[in-house]
């Protein structure tokens, strides 16, 4: 009952009225005394058997006679004393704590005016009469605090059933939109919990929620406890910068965090959970290195990823998930040192991840995270066997990822996840037809995986990541709409390729990934254009194109790929304005090139057919 509050209090029959003096006190004094008698206090230090209490309260019994003895200047003083033990049990006592904080809230409400001052003051006196309007206001209090308990008594048993049904998902029983639910409401009843925010932010991150999973990343870095905690959540709020496009945001989040597991590591080098996660710090900064195109610094990071992955696996050879780590290491470095052009050893690095993940993937046949990852590695391995040129095996291994990804979607659509790795596998099988020159089947591939990623974008318009894929599937199949000659289709795909990438590139200035994926589009438009006969049309296209291939190529003259794009315009502009300053920029960037070695042996020739050009 509400009147039961006050532990310490007097009976009305017996009790004195208050001197004026008394009623003089300040807000903060009877706040204190109203929390310092509430029944959760008692009740509280009923569980707490601790004698540093006992003296406390022993010496606030000892304050409160003097001051009832007309010793108001101890008022402040009582308050005090008041206040430490609370905040004594409330750190001993966490449902305690978010009962009496609510309580709190409540009596700072009534002491907010002078009367409610007053009326207090008469409650804490046992003036139940006079503060029969304070009484319902703590009613209300007391209920919100009892129903705030019990939200939190609820949650235990909510979180325990969300835990085992992440668990469901994974043997692909349930689905991602049903797990997130259960975690939701887990969130809603108790908000204080720093891995719930952090399981749900990750779940909303496979739904494709990146707004959500903002949010939940954010929460997850109030709510933490320790500079793991605090680390973990930097690491998701990386992930959903990534995933929205802003690299240095998510870069800078990523080492923010590895600083904190390096420290962690280092003072507990035996801990192998804290071990594990510095890996996946050095993993994270590797992805940024790659899509920044910094090759060197992202092969380092995944390098020392790959060393604590082998290391842990070592060390527990029966752990799946450190076994699953050693193999998401070796794509990783499989896949910088394709980039790096080093193929015999990229595969060797993709074909020692395709073993661990094919035998933790039949060993476990129900578990939806290991043929996924097994799906990944048929892909990568499908990407080496296309750069030899053995197109059948490489369109047999794209093949065996598409049915892996086609049965996980079918078990769970809303896995954006699953989605996105369909499409993707629709997209490998469409680049070999069209190396083999199957070109209505390569069209019917690409115009599948556009379906999805159509679906994925407009789920998700601020996802950078998904946009891009629909601007790389919408070139694709103008590829393919323009080897069939049917050019009018092709524009059009070409041009709604180039809407997303000028989108992109407007909202990231810096990513220079973007800007060259845009200088592709006028690129093509272009290209189109001249095959049309529109060569007005085509020439503002190419000088659009040169225009950011110039801005590239100033930005690092040791990138050959950039150099050879500036080049590539120059000719074009060339070719369609006949305006001769641009094959003499054409024939000077190419020498330039190859002083600096960065001319490629296929392009040698460009040279001599310069100079023909030129007359020269």
């Amino acid at each position: 009952m509400i009147l039961g509050l006050l532990w310490w209090q007097p009976s009305s029959a017996t009790s004195q009225p208050p001197t004026p003096a008394i009623l003089k006190t300040d807000a903060r004094a009877e706040v204190t005394a109203a929390l310092y008698a509430a029944s959760a206090t008692q009740a509280a230090a009923r569980k707490v058997a601790d004698g540093r209490l006992k003296i406390q309260r022993k010496e606030i019994e000892s304050l409160r006679a003097r001051v009832l003895e007309g010793e108001v200047r101890l008022r402040s003083e009582l308050a005090a004393a008041e206040e430490r033990y609370v905040a004594a049990l409330a750190a001993r006592d966490r449902t305690y704590a978010h009962e009496i904080a609510v309580f709190r809230g409540a009596l700072e409400s009534i002491a907010a005016t002078p009367e409610g001052v007053a009326a207090l003051a008469r409650f804490n006196a046992g003036d139940e009469i006079g503060a029969l309007a304070v009484l319902d206001d703590l009613r209300v209090a007391r209920d919100a605090a009892r129903q705030r308990r019990a939200d939190i008594e609820s949650a235990v048993e909510a979180r325990h059933n969300a835990t085992l049904a992440l668990e469901a998902r994974t043997r692909g029983k349930i689905t991602t939109a049903q797990v997130i639910a259960r975690f939701e409401e887990v969130t809603r009843l108790d908000p204080g919990v720093h891995w719930d925010w952090v399981e749900l932010g990750r779940l909303y991150m496979q739904a494709g929620k990146l707004s959500e999973a903002l949010r939940s990343a954010k929460a997850a870095a109030d709510t933490a406890q320790d500079d793991r905690g605090r680390s973990v959540a930097l690491t998701e709020l990386g992930n959903v910068q990534a995933a929205q496009g802003n690299l240095p945001a998510a870069l800078a989040s990523y080492q923010a965090s590895l600083i904190i597991w390096e420290r962690l590591a280092r003072a507990d080098p035996s801990n192998t959970g804290l071990q594990r996660d510095l890996s996946v710090s050095y993993n994270r900064i590797g992805d940024i290195q790659v899509i920044q195109r910094t090759l060197p610094a992202a092969l380092k990071s995944y390098q020392a990823f790959l060393a604590i992955a082998t290391r842990l696996a070592r060390s527990n050879p029966g752990n799946t998930d450190r076994q699953r780590d050693l193999s998401v290491s070796y794509n990783k470095i499989g896949g910088v040192l394709a980039a790096q052009g080093n193929l015999p050893a990229a595969l060797a690095s993709h074909q020692a991840a395709f073993a661990i993940a094919e035998r933790l993937a039949k060993a476990d046949p129900s578990n939806t995270g290991l043929h996924r990852d097994l799906s990944v590695s048929y892909i990568k391995i499908g990407d080496m066997q296309t750069a030899q040129g053995t197109l059948p095996v490489a369109l047999a291994s794209y093949q065996a990822a598409l049915a892996i990804a086609d049965r996980l979607t079918r078990s769970d659509f809303g896995n954006m996840g699953w989605q996105r790795d369909l499409s993707v596998s629709y997209e490998k099988i469409g680049d070999v037809e069209v190396a083999q020159g199957t070109f209505v089947a390569a069209l019917a591939s690409y115009q599948a995986s556009l379906i999805i990623r159509d679906w994925l974008a407009r789920s998700d318009p601020a996802n950078a990541e998904w946009q891009r894929d629909l601007s790389i599937s919408y070139e694709k199949v103008g590829n393919v709409q323009a080897a069939q000659g049917t050019l009018a289709a092709a524009l059009a795909s070409y041009q709604a390729s180039l809407i997303i990438r000028d989108w992109l590139a407007r909202s990231d200035p810096a990513n220079a990934e973007w800007q060259r994926d845009l200088s592709i589009s006028y690129e093509k438009v272009g290209n189109v254009q001249v095959a049309q006969g529109t060569l007005p049309a085509a020439l503002a296209s190419y000088q659009a194109s040169l225009v950011i291939r110039e801005r590239l190529a100033r930005a690092d003259l040791g990138n050959a790929e950039w150099q050879r794009d500036v080049l590539v315009g120059y000719v074009e502009v060339y070719l369609v304005s006949s305006d001769s300053k641009y094959l003499a920029k054409a024939l000077e960037t190419a020498r330039a090139m190859q002083s600096r070695d960065l001319l490629a042996p296929r392009d040698a020739s460009m040279i001599k057919d310069l100079k023909r050009r030129a007359g020269k």
